[in-house]
């Protein structure tokens, strides 16, 4: 029963991330259209970040 409860536990998170990443990525493009370069490096900074954490999600299966 833990298990299965890890496990979906661990579905959830993985789909955060992936929904965190989704809104990261529209920050930065956002940021980009605005043209305000101190915005759009904190953007590009945070997607950067979570595209690092799904690509480990990814590598571990």
């Amino acid at each position: 029963m833990k298990t299965r409860h890890s496990g979906s536990m661990q579905k959830l998170a993985r789909i955060r991330l992936v929904a965190r990443t989704r809104m990261a990525w529209e920050q930065a493009r956002d940021a980009r259209s605005r043209g305000n370069a101190r915005s759009t490096a904190r953007a590009q900074a945070r997607l950067n970040a979570l595209n690092r954490a799904l690509a480990l999600l990814a590598l571990q299966g």
